[in-house]
Parts: structure tokens; sequence; C-alpha cells
């Protein structure tokens, strides 16, 4: 499968917000490499990302991947994630590495890397998502807007 070409506007809300952008994918290898310009509001106090949003990075990475490598038929849910912040991360670009590792017929395993601009490891994270059938979009941005 090829991923059309994906721009920030046919991202979700979350990933829009968080400047999500594909770089690479290989369906094969269920590889994505995708890449954020965080906003000013995710810094903390000590002047770098604050550690939840790059955990959410890596979230929305992971599913995106899964996502696509899986032909776009599943929506999925994340039932854990495990996150190791490695060092801070300044606020700046970022790059991030994800990996499906085992695709069953109802639970998807998968992994990810945080890097500081392309190759600084900064943070990684495993995760297992629950799969069910996609129903398309479930989020009508004009609604929110208006309530």
């Amino acid at each position: 499968m090829e991923v059309a070409a994906f721009t920030r506007d046919m991202a979700p809300p979350s990933a829009r917000w968080m400047g999500m952008d594909l770089i690479e994918h290989d369906a094969e290898r269920m590889f994505t490499r995708v890449s954020f310009e965080p906003n000013s509001d995710m810094i903390n106090f000590g002047g770098v990302i604050q550690g939840g949003f790059l955990g959410a990075m890596m979230d929305d990475a992971m599913g995106f991947n899964t996502f696509i490598s899986l032909g776009m038929k599943f929506a999925m849910a994340t039932i854990d994630l495990h996150t190791q912040f490695l060092k801070a991360v300044p606020f700046g670009p970022i790059t991030c590495d994800t990996q499906v590792t085992k695709a069953g017929k109802s639970i998807v395993f998968t992994e990810a890397k945080l890097f500081i601009g392309a190759n600084d490891l900064a943070a990684r994270a495993t995760s297992s998502l629950k799969l069910r059938p996609f129903a398309g979009l479930q989020y009508d941005m004009k609604e929110s807007q208006n309530g």
C-alpha cells in the first residue's frame, strides 16, 4: 500500500495542533517517520517541551502508523503506553520513528523513538492498541466550533 500525499489538514485535530507531518512510510516494514513542529503552549517552566506532550506525539505517531500500515481499515484505542524520557527536549523541530512490532487480529504492538531534530534520541515508547472497524472520522470540526 502506498500512502498518498499526507498533509496536516488531513490529520486529526490533535496531530494538527502538535504540527505532525508525514516524512516517510514503508508499508512492508510497517514503519513511519513523522515530524512535529511544537507550539509555544507546549513549553513548561523549565523552558523545554512538557513530557506529556512528547508522550502524546509518540502516541499519535504510533496510532497513525498503525492506521496506514493496516490499510486504513481500523480505528484504534491506546490500551497502554509506556514512555521513557532520556533527555529534555528544547523548543524546536522533533522527529518520531514508529514501528508496528506485532499485529494481531484485535491488538497491535508498536514502538516509537522521538528525536530532537532528526537524530538526537530523547524519548521512546511502546504501546498496545485495540483495533476496531474504522467508521470514518468521528469528529466534526464545524460542529465543534459552533457549539
